[in-house]
């Protein structure tokens, strides 16, 4: 019984290598932390502070020659859908107009976009004056020397 010895290194290599992967197992790094799994879980229907203050959010709107509609919050609704407790009024290019029994919220696609109508303009205004040219090097003086 000869075993050769390159092929009881190869063994107990191999052995070698396959030891630490016994040992602790890798955590996953997409995992979050182990705070928010101790977290008590939210009751389901019972908002929390944060949410009941939260106005509803514009996300876009969908209009075209035969239909209106936005979405708010994630929710597809048109002119006369409701949305949570409010039904939808308006919905213009810009804005949408909910009604409530707290009253009546609009919300803008651009909340931070103010529109202003542009100074008007007279057409048949004048063009401004033409500012004077610059003399170029080789100006009309050195020619006018050439051709007295």
């Amino acid at each position: 019984m000869n075993i050769p010895v390159p092929s009881i290194v190869a063994a107990g290599l191999a052995l070698a290598c396959v030891f630490p992967a016994w040992g602790q197992a890798l955590s996953d790094p997409t995992r979050p932390p182990q705070e928010w799994l101790d977290a008590q879980p939210k009751v389901a229907g019972a908002p929390s502070a944060f949410e009941q203050e939260a106005p509803p959010h514009l996300q876009s709107l969908l209009i075209g020659p035969s239909y209106k509609y936005a979405i708010i919050d994630g929710q597809l609704v048109g002119v006369g859908d409701t949305f949570n407790d409010s039904r939808v009024v308006k919905v213009s290019p810009t804005e949408v107009v909910l009604r409530s029994e707290r009253g009546i919220q609009t919300l803008k696609l651009f909340a931070d976009v103010d529109k202003r109508p542009a100074n008007p303009v007279a057409i048949d205004a004048a063009p401004p004056p033409a500012r004077g040219k610059r003399p170029q090097s080789g100006s009309s003086k050195s020619v006018s020397k050439e051709t007295k």
